[in-house]
């Protein structure tokens, strides 16, 4: 809950100049009252970011490690934004920013991947049986049973060679050592890639997905793959 007096003698550090960092502090700002001369930010790189970090200029274009698509169910993230104000525009926030930037300037993707600078055919997930059943069972599984597992104790070296992986580890700046309950966490959010695994799953099985119901047999089906990783 927002302070309603300013909190002048706490000192806050932060660890990392990421994004979770400065959204951080501009909380701690905005709601908690604490001056921002009293908040710090440890870096061990010369920039700052995080995975949003970047480097480049106009004439020869940017790089950037990681991105965030920015849509509209983010509540949280759009309500810090609105209260932060343009840098250009004293009578804009920097979400009246990126609203007008995205109307003006609508995306048009037309490749996923570019690998030694062509495009490379993601048309298929290239996953195998197992792989398939491996994903579906992690996303079943609950974060207790999961545990301490990262990605690569979860799936089979194999799996990181596919497209799927590929696609997912660049668009969620995911290493095969992070956590597994942290890859859950992603898929759950984004719910529009849970229909990915399960249609995956039900490659697997034979099965179409309109058929899909979790009725008795389902279940017991789900909790053999489940007993796989016991």
């Amino acid at each position: 809950m927002p302070r309603s007096t300013p909190h002048n003698k706490n000192k806050v550090y932060f660890v990392g100049s990421g994004i979770a960092s400065l959204a951080g502090a501009a909380f701690l700002i905005r709601d908690g009252l604490i001056p921002g001369d009293n908040i710090h930010i440890l870096e061990e790189l010369e920039i700052t970011g995080g995975s949003l970090d970047g480097a480049g200029s106009a004439d020869e274009g940017y790089v950037i490690r990681g991105g965030r698509m920015m849509e509209e169910h983010y509540v949280c993230t759009y309500d810090l934004f609105a209260s932060i104000p343009s840098l250009t525009d004293s009578a804009k926030s920097v979400k009246d920013e990126i609203v007008e930037f995205s109307r003006k300037y609508v995306s048009s993707s037309r490749c996923r991947l570019v690998r030694d600078g062509k495009k490379v055919d993601v048309s298929s997930f290239e996953l195998s049986e197992k792989d398939r059943l491996d994903l579906f069972a992690l996303l079943i599984h609950s974060e207790d049973s999961i545990g301490d597992k990262s990605i690569e104790d979860w799936f089979s070296p194999s799996f990181f060679e596919h497209n799927f992986w590929l696609m997912w580890a660049t668009m969620f700046a995911f290493q095969p050592w992070h956590s597994a309950v942290e890859h859950n966490r992603y898929v759950r959010c984004r719910t529009e890639h849970i229909q990915v695994y399960v249609y995956c799953f039900l490659q697997a099985m034979g099965k179409h997905h309109s058929t899909l119901c979790f009725g008795h047999g389902n279940v017991a089906m789900v909790n053999l793959i489940i007993r796989r990783h016991s």
